[in-house]
């Protein structure tokens, strides 16, 4: 029997764990389509009808498709009422962080490990990149003093998001020790139940009912 949810995107992408990690915190199993990006699997006429930017994740929900990860995890936490804000003051702390992630991590933290692991630039612009993201990790470390979590006492999909492109920091050759209230911050989030690392969440090739 098909899983309520079908996930499609790469093991080897933020974006695409940040939905998973959402769905394995839930306890939501999940149908898993790899899209192999290095073929450009994610510019075909079949992937762009499911996400017109021709880019991964997108997700399949009871006939509904959708993309963008911030937009999938904010449908995910009114769906099932879980990891969202619990006041309207809560929900908009949660946007807030969802566009600082995208605005900030992602542009620099993210691109850093792109650089990193998977392309060659130039040493200059590489050595730009690595300045630029430790100065956003050195933001979010200070943001992190005295919090548990980046809303309130409990995790929502902040957390989420922004953990998402976070655990990657060792392959940017960042290291969480090196920030200790991010440190301790990973610590909390690993130990949610259903929690699992990407490589340990997302397959390598097509999978039903993921948990």
């Amino acid at each position: 029997m098909a899983a309520a949810y079908t996930l499609y995107g790469s093991f080897l992408s933020g974006p695409t764990y940040k939905v998973g990690l959402m769905l394995a915190l839930c306890g939501l199993p999940f149908d898993y389509r790899h899209v192999d990006l290095a073929k450009g699997q994610h510019k075909t006429p079949d992937f762009l009808a499911l996400n017109r930017f021709g880019q991964v994740p997108a997700m399949v929900h009871d006939g509904q498709t959708m993309c963008q990860s911030a937009a999938i995890l904010l449908y995910l936490a009114e769906q099932t009422g879980k990891f969202g804000g619990a006041t309207p003051q809560e929900l908009q702390r949660i946007r807030e962080w969802l566009m600082w992630e995208t605005d900030r991590l992602e542009s620099s933290l993210s691109r850093t490990r792109f650089f990193e692991r998977f392309a060659k630039p130039d040493p200059a612009v590489l050595d730009y990149m690595r300045k630029y993201a430790d100065m956003v990790l050195g933001q979010f470390d200070a943001l992190l003093e005295g919090k548990r979590f980046l809303v309130g006492e409990r995790p929502t999909i902040a957390d989420i998001a922004v953990f998402a492109a976070v655990v990657h920091m060792a392959e940017a050759k960042f290291e969480p020790g090196d920030y200790p209230n991010v440190k301790s911050w990973w610590d909390r989030i690993a130990a949610l139940p259903g929690f699992k690392l990407p490589y340990d969440l997302l397959p390598k090739g097509d999978q039903d009912a993921v948990r």
